[in-house]
């Protein structure tokens, strides 16, 4: 298999987050689906907020109201709902950020425990209405840098992450998106110009042992990502899922270093050279 110039690929063995498999070998507050959904027997953590109807606050521990903290706005998996963001942030940082997370539009279980993202021109518009909301009771109730917000979702969420950002690219610092595929907006919806002058700088993480990773749809999503200019960075990771501790911490450590730091991502240019392999230290 052909890998990419700008592509990382972890060795390390990795600590499920989201899925609780029993193959994890060093668990670190392994989750199964009815925690990741926010149905809970007892109190969450204290930096949980109380929930609203469809967002969630995730508050940074000793959270200082006089500093300015970059917001992530997290759009959850399929099947879950907005207070996934709850548990996927203490393995990004549990001090780093302030967070917001989302619930999609489409209910997917008669409990309404559960929704999932649709790809209609109109779950779109919805989508998107709501992440501007979002981000204006965010900035309404908490310290925010208006200059450091990114969007962020796990698999049909980042697929959803990455549309909504280059529809509005001035607004975000960046988008990652773990396990989503990469679609262009209509060209209609998409001021392609506007997104190459931005340059929306992007991170994707792909774990190439996932039933859904494609390699062949992942150049084409790479090509089209090059025809807007974004700053695109690709870490692949040795594993079938995304949803772990080494991809959050990653996670984590690339906006530090681009987002906050504001470390230019070098724009891709080639991406099917030699292979770039890692050791297992």
């Amino acid at each position: 298999m052909n890998r990419f110039d700008a592509t990382m690929i972890w060795n390390s063995v990795s600590d499920h987050v989201a899925d609780g498999k029993d193959n994890a070998p060093h668990p670190v507050d392994a989750l199964d689906a009815k925690e990741l959904s926010g149905e809970h027997d007892g109190e969450g953590p204290s930096s949980w907020s109380a929930a609203i109807r469809a967002q969630t606050f995730f508050v940074p521990l000793h959270y200082e109201a006089n500093y300015r903290y970059p917001l992530i706005v997290w759009l959850h998996s399929d099947g879950f709902n907005e207070n996934q963001v709850c548990h996927v942030m203490p393995h990004v940082s549990s001090r780093n950020y302030l967070a917001t997370g989302l619930r999609a539009p489409m209910a997917s279980d008669a409990s309404g425990h559960r929704f999932w993202w649709s790809n209609s021109a109109a779950a779109l518009e919805s989508a998107e209405r709501s992440v501007l909301a979002a981000i204006d009771r965010a900035a309404d109730q908490y310290s925010i840098h208006a200059e450091r917000i990114v969007l962020a979702g796990y698999q049909s969420g980042g697929t959803m992450a990455t549309r909504i950002a280059m529809r509005h690219p001035e607004l975000f610092a960046a988008a990652v998106s773990l396990g989503g595929a990469f679609n262009l907006p209509a060209h209609p919806e998409l001021d392609r110009q506007r997104l190459k002058e931005r340059r929306l700088p992007m991170l994707w993480q792909r774990s190439i042992e996932s039933e859904f990773y494609d390699e062949t749809r992942l150049v084409s999503e790479i090509q089209a990502a090059n025809s807007i200019g974004a700053q695109l960075e690709i870490r692949q990771y040795r594993n079938d899922d995304e949803m772990n501790t080494v991809v959050l911490s990653d996670l984590d450590r690339w906006v530090m270093n681009h987002v906050v730091s504001g470390a230019p991502v070098a724009k891709l240019s080639h991406w099917d050279t030699s292979p770039t392999s890692f050791s297992d230290n």
